[in-house]
C-alpha cells in the first residue's frame, strides 16, 4: 500500500480516488493489495479466470508480510466478451484479454490506441512458438500493440511490424 500512494502521489491521486482494481494475476505481489483497495472504496474487477484464484497467494506469504483474504462479495465479476462494454462505462476504450503464459489467471489490459498493460506476462523474445506466452504476445500483435507496461521494469515500445 506504501508504494501504491507513493505513486498515486507522483500523479497527484490519492487512494481514495481509485474507483477500480484491476489485478493481472494473484500472486501476493500483485494480488495482495485487493481487499485494502476494497476497504477503501474501490470495486475489484475479477475477471472469469481468477475468480478461483482469488485466495490462492496466502500461501506463499511469509512473516512480516500480512495477507489480507479477499472477500468475495462485491466485486465485479467479468466475462472476457464483455470486458469492452464494461470499461466503456468507466470511459476506457479498449478490453482485458486472457494471457496465461505467466499464470492461468494472468490478465492484461489492452488500450484501443496501442497500449497493454501487461503484468508479469513474459517478454516476446523468451517464447517458443506454440506456448502460451507465444500465443499472448501474437495476440497482442493483432490488437495493433505499440506500448507495453510491464508490472516490472521501464515501459517499452515493440518493434515496428511491417
Amino acid at each position: 500500500m506504501r508504494e501504491l500512494k507513493w505513486s498515486l502521489a507522483g500523479a497527484n491521486l490519492l487512494v481514495k480516488e481509485v474507483t477500480h482494481v484491476l489485478i493481472t494475476h494473484y500472486h501476493i505481489d500483485h494480488g495482495g493489495i485487493a481487499q485494502e483497495m476494497k476497504d477503501k472504496g474501490a470495486k475489484l474487477v475479477v475477471m472469469e479466470s481468477q475468480i478461483e484464484h482469488l485466495n490462492n497467494q496466502e500461501k506463499f506469504i511469509r512473516q512480516p508480510l500480512v495477507f489480507h483474504e479477499i472477500k468475495i462479495e462485491d466485486n465485479i465479476a467479468l466475462a472476457f466478451e464483455g470486458s469492452r462494454v464494461f470499461l466503456k462505462t468507466l470511459g476506457i476504450e479498449g478490453e482485458i484479454i486472457s494471457t496465461p503464459g505467466h499464470s492461468v489467471d494472468h490478465v492484461s489490459l489492452v488500450l484501443d490506441k496501442g497500449i497493454a498493460f501487461t503484468g508479469d506476462l513474459p517478454p516476446e523474445n523468451s517464447s517458443q512458438e506454440g506456448s502460451d506466452v507465444f500465443r499472448d504476445w501474437q495476440l497482442l500483435k493483432t490488437m495493433k500493440t505499440k506500448r507495453i507496461y510491464p508490472a516490472h521494469g521501464q515501459p517499452y515500445e515493440l518493434p515496428s511490424r511491417t
